[in-house]
């Protein structure tokens, strides 16, 4: 069989187009972009997920924006830029004679994932309603605008309910209470090693009242299903663990124990360690706050700047009956984490790592 002689590219311009294993797809073996044939795009998008029969990703592009300094390989006729979808400016080249598309290399994850990309934004992009105003009004807490997570968020739902089954049995009687904060809570007066190790620990599923129960328990709600779903059960348990007994330290070491024993108690530090992934790992997503009545969505680093400039604040006017320094040792520890994983955890989650970059258009 005659070897077929390679074709220009449209992108690098040097006879280094040739087909793949799909004899509708080409690949450059210099650029390392790809060329689809007429309806083959439509076809790989389908095939890439397994709940899509079929896909046409004409009917979902953006606007044209302007003619492309590209030529087809087939019409040679200059080719059109296209955004990928209309909240997402990706863009790519298609012809107006044949319909065939140019992907270049660093495209091609982008426009496979589209169907994805497409749907998350319509959930990151709604807007507010009268039953979100209505929620936070009465309950001064946050709606969360963000992806679905795909794994059922087993460990997330278990602390929930562990945090609850503790209150519950501490409400029993007042001598169920008074065991549980003495023997679970930390005390930095405990004197066994083993003991206050155990307390680092079981100091996180103990709680003082309902409201600071209801609180804790509604943001690791909200954030720690996203979280896990890109941690995975395992990592995310050991990380929330780790983060409790990090921010306990944190308080610890700036507590003044001159005023008395420190009794700590609650998962705050635990979750603002949650605070500081989300940041990292979530920035597309958005929280609502409310000023007085007017409820607007802003992006995690606006939300999380006010509640650490609210710390802040209750640090240095030394108010007490808060452990400031764990929230923010614990915030601290979240984003120093966030930092370090990021590259992991986009790799593990790549529609995550689309969704922060500069090409998602969000609405808020």
């Amino acid at each position: 069989m005659p070897r077929q002689r390679h074709q220009r590219c449209p992108a690098c311009n040097t006879n280094s187009l040739a087909p793949s294993s799909n004899p509708a797809i080409f690949d450059c073996r210099e650029c390392h972009g790809l060329w689809f044939e007429d309806g083959s795009l439509n076809h790989a998008i389908a095939q890439q997920h397994e709940c899509i029969d079929q896909y046409e990703h004409e009917v979902h592009l953006g606007p044209a924006l302007r003619t492309s300094d590209r030529h087809c390989r087939r019409c040679h006729v200059p080719m059109v830029h296209y955004q990928l979808l209309a909240h997402y400016s990706t863009e790519i080249d298609c012809c107006p004679t044949c319909d065939g598309v140019w992907l270049d290399k660093h495209e091609v994850d982008q426009v496979m994932h589209s169907p994805k990309i497409k749907q998350a934004l319509t959930d990151l992009n709604q807007s507010v309603t009268w039953k979100s105003w209505l929620f936070q009004f009465l309950t001064a807490m946050p709606v969360e605008y963000n992806v679905k997570p795909h794994r059922t968020p087993w460990v997330t739902r278990a602390l929930v309910a562990l945090c609850v089954l503790m209150f519950g049995l501490g409400a029993l009687s007042p001598e169920a209470h008074e065991w549980i904060f003495v023997n679970l809570g930390l005390n930095s007066d405990t004197r066994s090693p083993s003991h206050f190790v155990l307390q680092l620990l079981s100091y996180q599923f103990v709680h003082g009242g309902l409201m600071h129960l209801v609180g804790n328990m509604y943001f690791l709600w909200i954030i720690g299903d996203n979280l896990e779903d890109a941690l995975g059960h395992g990592a995310f348990l050991a990380l929330y663990l780790f983060a409790g007994v990090m921010a306990a330290l944190a308080e610890l070491l700036l507590f003044d124990t001159s005023q008395g024993p420190l009794l700590l108690i609650g998962a705050s530090g635990s979750i603002a360690t949650l605070f500081g992934l989300y940041l990292m790992w979530f920035r597309h997503a958005s929280l609502t706050f409310m000023i007085v009545v007017y409820q607007k969505k802003l992006a995690p680093h606006w939300y999380f700047l006010i509640w650490s400039l609210i710390n802040l604040f209750g640090m240095f006017t030394s108010q007490g009956g808060v452990a400031w320094a764990a929230h923010l040792g614990g915030f601290a520890l979240g984003l120093m984490l966030g930092y370090l994983l990021k590259d992991y955890v986009f790799r593990k989650n790549p529609l995550i790592a689309m969704l922060n970059r500069s090409e998602a258009v969000l609405q808020r």
